[in-house]
């Protein structure tokens, strides 16, 4: 939208990128208060912010001319002919993104909700036509979704994995610069003597196919599981489409094709009968609420690990909803699952 002028160098510094995540994200106290409603994904947690920003701008706007705002977002002209429009204003800062949300936002709301809520509020506020951009998956998210990939992933892997070169080319990809939240030989051994002590692995995910598979054979994981039973966002997407249903995280669905296999036959059962498929004990290792909700829904045992955003500060949201243990590392669970 050219809001401000600025220009931001494809390839960012640490000290860059903690400046920004501070101006953006307050610290990650946005991030944090959206996990704490159940909104796991990446890509919809940019959504949040992004619309509560719009919406911020927008109301600038309407003060000055009046409304309702009949405002398009569905493509990048939109997208663009809006920055031109709003040139001038003050571009909200994330303490008044936040302020916003917590003002729209019921404290009990879960992922649902709080995207119901803001686009619900934001349409009282500027006209009904706002309600074509707020929700999820509308174009508005699938535009910012390709630009995060594109920060993501970088010019050659995003051309391998969508097929078409990056709107805004020049990037390396952040996918290439993670380290683990271990030893990768330390949880290697713990994917391996889990095996051998009788316990089938599994993976459920809320990264895209690609964004598991670079580290996961950059670390020599991959190997030590079966690919029938790695389910990725990419493959709940997949099955959101054929069931016409939305079956991301706090949805146990990802869970369900984890442990009873990628069979999509199947799918429809693991949505309305999963207890036929349930077969002996499951634990679930997570960082998040959402990880939690999913736990309990499966009736699976709760390992939380305080290695997500909110490091050891997790320990009280996972002591209120009861998590059944609390490690510090996940290599530490070999200390559980005797």
């Amino acid at each position: 939208m050219h809001l401000g002028r600025e220009i931001v160098e494809a390839e960012l510094t640490d000290g860059e990128i903690n400046a920004l995540r501070a101006r953006f994200w307050k610290n990650d106290e946005i991030l944090t208060w959206l996990k704490g409603h159940g909104v796991n994904s990446n890509w919809d947690m940019v959504h949040a912010h992004i619309v509560v920003t719009l919406w911020l701008l927008l109301e600038q706007y309407v003060r000055d001319n009046g409304g309702p705002v009949q405002a398009s977002l569905n493509t990048m002209a939109d997208v663009q002919a809006w920055g031109d429009v709003l040139q001038g204003y003050a571009v909200p800062e994330a303490a008044q993104v936040l302020e916003q949300l917590v003002a729209t936002v019921p404290e009990a709301a879960g992922k649902n909700e709080v995207f119901a809520c803001i686009t619900g509020a934001a349409a009282a506020s500027l006209g009904p036509d706002t309600a074509q951009w707020t929700p999820l998956g509308s174009p508005l998210w699938n535009m910012h979704f390709e630009a995060f990939q594109e920060w993501y992933f970088g010019d050659a892997l995003y051309t391998q994995t969508y097929g078409k070169k990056p709107y805004a080319p020049g990037k390396l990809g952040f996918l290439r610069r993670e380290e683990p939240l271990g030893t990768a030989a330390g949880i290697c051994h713990m994917f391996q003597e889990l095996k051998r002590r009788g316990y089938e692995i599994a993976i459920a995910t809320g990264r895209s196919r690609m964004e598991l598979q670079v580290p996961f054979e950059t670390y020599g994981w991959l190997a030590e599981f079966d690919p029938r039973y790695v389910v990725t966002e990419t493959d709940v997407e997949e099955a959101s489409k054929m069931l016409h249903m939305s079956l991301g995280k706090p949805n146990p669905f990802g869970y369900y094709a984890g442990a009873f296999g990628k069979y999509p036959e199947r799918y429809a059962d693991y949505v309305s009968h999963p207890d036929d498929y349930k077969e002996g004990t499951y634990c679930i290792v997570g960082d998040s609420l959402a990880d939690v909700w999913c736990a309990k829904a499966m009736g699976a045992v709760m390992i939380g690990t305080l290695t997500g955003l909110d490091g050891p500060a997790a320990r009280a949201m996972f002591e209120k909803e009861k998590a059944d243990y609390i490690v510090g590392s996940v290599e530490q669970i070999l200390d559980i699952l005797q």
